[in-house]
Order: structure tokens, then sequence, then C-alpha cells
């Protein structure tokens, strides 16, 4: 059984979202979690009353159009979206958290700032998959997987893309962004590592020379591989990830990704 969140603000990203996470897991067992959290000043109209109306609309629903499946709770409480996420995860022990991203991409809400680029920031609890607004989802046929081989991996690291990519029969496309020509001996090491984790798991890999930047180089890849439907980062102080966090390229948004951006913790 697979405990889900599903944060929401009733906004039209969100929903998208939760139908998203619908659709990917509808043949397995699945609790999910329907949380809003309101967090009011005296500003603000709306009040808790109303929240508690719309959350249970909400609800009532998805019960109603609901596989045999899955299961649904829902969840108000009076705290930040940060807060009551962070609470979330650990007391329903969930495994991923979807989220709407208020932009056409995911990578243009994560380093815009939202909601979603503070838990990208401070939850590693958790795999969160941020969904572009406007996305118009469908089984991801490939996983687009960033990797430098500098991380050993821990097989429950990887628990996350090989549950994704076992939904559907996706392939995980292993792209390695090389500057150097031979991989060091340490990156060989957790290649081969890598390997052995995924022997069960439809994979390749894929090399590519570094263009211009991490970015320009994903986009180029997007382009040649016409059925990607995630793109997914380990969260580790040198990945892919923070990188991309630091070209000044993403944050005058030349590189937009139309599909869900999926980012897994690193286990301590």
């Amino acid at each position: 059984m697979h405990s889900i969140l599903l944060p929401t603000d009733f906004s039209k990203n969100s929903q998208n979202a939760i139908d998203y996470a619908i659709y990917l897991f509808e043949r397995e067992p699945c609790t999910f979690y329907l949380l809003h959290a309101y967090y009011l000043v005296p500003s603000e109209t709306g009040t808790k009353f109303d929240a508690s109306i719309e959350l249970d609309s909400m609800y009532k629903k998805l019960e109603a159009t609901k596989s045999a499946k899955h299961t649904f709770e829902s969840i108000l409480v009076s705290d930040t979206a940060l807060g009551a996420i962070d609470k979330t995860i650990v007391e329903k022990d969930i495994q991923f958290v979807f989220m709407g991203t208020t932009g056409f991409s995911a990578v243009q809400d994560v380093f815009m700032g939202s909601v979603t680029t503070s838990v990208l920031k401070n939850i590693n609890s958790s795999t969160i998959i941020a969904v572009p607004g406007e996305y118009d989802y469908d089984i991801p046929d490939d996983i687009l997987f960033a990797n430098d081989y500098k991380h050993t991996f821990k097989p429950a690291e990887l628990s996350p893309i090989i549950k994704i990519a076992s939904l559907w029969g996706s392939i995980i496309n292993i792209v390695y962004v090389n500057s150097k020509k031979e991989l060091e001996n340490v990156q060989q090491s957790n290649k081969e590592l890598l390997d052995l984790h995924l022997k069960n798991t439809k994979h390749r890999y894929i090399k590519v020379k570094k263009k211009s930047s991490v970015t320009a180089t994903l986009k180029d890849l997007e382009k040649r591989y016409k059925n990607i439907g995630m793109v997914v980062f380990l969260k580790t102080e040198h990945s892919f990830f923070k990188k991309l966090i630091n070209e000044p390229i993403i944050r005058n948004m030349t590189f937009k990704t139309e599909v869900p951006i999926m980012i897994m913790p690193v286990l301590k």
C-alpha cells in the first residue's frame, strides 16, 4: 500500500497534479491524503469554514469516482504549507508528494519561487514530484535520470524511480553528461553498482557531451527523445539538480521542460 500526499490550494494546478498522481498509480493500492493548510492573517478574506467546505467537496468528488484500490483521506490544518507537508510526511509515512506548479514549466515554478520551491529546498524525507500546471499527462515511456556517477547509491534511494518505472514498464534513461573522456575509478565503481541495483528494471545508458551548460544539454536530450515523460534528479550537494539551480540560464527561464520533475532525497 502506497501513501501519497496531495497538497491542494484548490487551484487548477494542484488539481492537475492530483489527477496525474491518481492516473499514474491507478493500478496500485494507495492511500491518498488530500492536504490543505490554512494560515490566516488579518488581511485575508478566507476562513477555516470556507476551506473545510472546499476540501470536503473535493474529497466527495474523488470518492465518487475512485478505483477499488484507492482510499482517500482529507486533512485540514492551521499551519504554513511547508510545515503541514513536513508533519504529514512523518505522521503518515508518505512516499511521494505530488505538487502542482503555477507555471507551464515545472522548472519555471521550482526556480522562480513558490511553495514547491520551499518544499524541495527544505524537505528531505520524501520524494517530491512537481507537475506543470498545463501538463497533459500520459504514460512516461521514458524516464530521464541525470547522473554523474559521483554518488554511491543505496538500494532504498533508487526505490522511487524503480517504482515509477515499474508502474507502466517505463525505461530509465541514465544520462551522463561528460566533460572528460573517461570515468574516474570511483565513478566507474558507482556506475557498476547502479547497474546492479537496476538489474530487474529496464534501463539504458546515454553518454552525451556537455554543451554550453547542463541545461542546454538536457534541453537537447528532450528534443532527441520524444517519449520522455519525467525528468529525475537525486538531491545531493553536487548533483545535476544543484547545478541547474546555480546556472543563470535557469533563472532566465531559457530551459523549459514540459514534463514532471521528480526529486529523490539522499538517505543518511
